[in-house]
């Protein structure tokens, strides 16, 4: 009897510090959490913790717009079909692999919205794997230099594709900002040559739309994408004339461009979409709404870090950790010394996996300085947003890191990987700890990531053709063939 009552009492013995250490944990997990709430308010420039909350995804009247594209359900919908359709990739250089790819080739779901290579490819590319991984330049194309056949040339992305997740929180558009010009918008104004810039014929900037809307419409020339079959596909037309039920609804085009009223339609259609792809149900986001148990005690250590000793909300502002809206061009594109492409004709660590050189890929090496010509602005690059990073295993402009524990091991460091000049002076080290490090990693990597991206994806297009791409390998990687 006595040694029953023994185990008896140890069993509750075990049970009651079991509960004691859960309460403790608990106490501790609230006790960060205030603190936690301190120090974003802190941060928020008088907006407290909904400075940095996301809407849902289809909470329209909460997204930053441009008011010349106001979202409604109807351009969403017919965005979300026509950036993932490849039965519009028809203007293909070659010919052979039209049909094979579409605006999600290079910016898809499963891989946060970017490419889950270092250097997307459209046509020209094959293969998909899980997450586009496994994407390659296919037979017959070529990125050599000299090359003078149009037909062998691939579209293929001459610096990372950043990712398209939260992109309504960015203001202009490509890692230097080129796109983008709206009337009075504090970014591109008073940039000489900046209506010009753009593909040949397409004038996007003279649309005087924001970044994401001239991205989308400069995007239809680049990547070689035709939209005005949907004058002829019944499914598409019913969806198109939701979306515009007006003629001249889309908007007008300058006397110079090429753009057709049905591409410029289709442009808006997916930037409103795009509006809408946002990460809001990742922990943080969860926790900001008030679900303070949507973040383990050590991801909240790790927030606390980032809004506090290691200074990570200095830069990475706003709801998409990116920047804030309406900022000036000094809190959007910054150098910290990331390295470019490892091309391998310039570099001797060169990545197979990267195709071509500086010159054949438009060297998109002087960063911003290259769109505005200004040399204080050379090696400066966008400031992307953080969410859904573990997506990839692609990070930096020059997809110069792997992992991003070894991004914050970089900053830590402050060592630059290419120091060109002009490195900027709050590229400084952060005097973070192996464990601080530790849950700082932890934060970003997991209470960032949204795990139900695949709510911005839909089930099938109109043309019910394999996407984001239709070549016979992907097909096969998507069980579509």
């Amino acid at each position: 009897m006595k040694s029953v009552c023994r185990v008896m009492a140890v069993s509750t013995l075990i049970v009651l510090v079991a509960a004691g250490c859960e309460s403790n944990n608990n106490s501790e997990l609230s006790e960060k959490s205030a603190e936690l709430r301190v120090s974003i308010r802190a941060e928020s420039g008088g907006g407290g913790l909904a400075a940095f909350t996301l809407p849902e995804y289809d909470d329209y009247a909460s997204m930053p717009q441009d008011p010349n594209n106001p979202i409604t359900a109807e351009k969403v919908a017919l965005g979300k079909m026509l950036y993932h359709e490849t039965s519009v990739s028809t203007a293909g250089l070659n010919g052979t692999r039209n049909g094979t790819w579409s605006c999600a080739a290079c910016h898809h779901v499963d891989a946060g919205f970017k490419a889950g290579i270092p250097q997307g490819i459209a046509e020209g590319g094959e293969d998909f794997g899980l997450a586009g991984e496994e994407r390659v330049m296919a037979a017959g194309f070529s990125f050599d230099e000299g090359l003078t056949d149009d037909a062998k040339k691939p579209d293929i992305q001459g610096i990372a594709s950043p990712a398209v997740l939260n992109i309504a929180y960015q203001d202009v558009m490509l890692w230097n900002g080129a796109l983008g010009n709206t009337e009075g918008s504090n970014i591109n104004s008073g940039i000489a040559g900046v209506e010009s810039f753009g593909p040949p014929n397409t004038f996007a900037n003279r649309f005087e739309l924001s970044g994401i809307e001239t991205q989308a419409i400069a995007g239809t020339r680049v990547h070689r994408l035709n939209f005005d079959n949907l004058r002829t596909d019944v499914s598409y037309q019913e969806m198109y004339e939701a979306a515009y039920p007006n003629i001249g609804d889309e908007g007008t085009i300058p006397a110079d461009s090429t753009v057709t009223l049905t591409a410029l339609g289709a442009a808006k259609a997916i930037a409103a979409y795009e509006r809408t792809i946002v990460a809001s149900r990742a922990p943080f986001q969860q926790w900001l709404k008030g679900n303070e148990n949507a973040m383990t005690l050590q991801q909240v250590k790790g927030a606390l870090l980032f809004f506090g000793k290691a200074g990570c909300v200095d830069c990475h502002k706003g709801p998409a950790l990116s920047s804030e809206e309406g900022t000036t061009a000094d809190q959007i594109f910054f150098n910290i010394g990331f390295a470019d492409f490892a091309f391998g004709a310039d570099s001797v660590d060169g990545n197979p996996l990267i195709h071509g050189s500086a010159a054949t890929n438009g060297d998109f090496s002087d960063g911003r300085g290259g769109f505005t010509g200004i040399a204080d602005d050379n090696y400066k690059f966008k400031i992307p947003q953080l969410y859904n990073l573990t997506d990839t295993d692609v990070l930096g402009h020059g997809a110069s890191f792997s992992s991003v524990r070894e991004v914050i091991e970089y900053k830590n460091a402050a060592i630059p990987q290419e120091d060109r000049g002009n490195i900027d002076l709050r590229f400084v080290p952060l005097n973070l700890s192996d464990e601080e490090i530790t849950q700082l990693t932890d934060f970003i990597e997991n209470g960032l990531y949204d795990h139900e991206l695949s709510r911005h994806a839909p089930d099938h297009v109109m043309s019910d053709e394999c996407f984001p791409v239709a070549d016979d390998l992907a097909k096969d990687d998507l069980s579509c063939l």
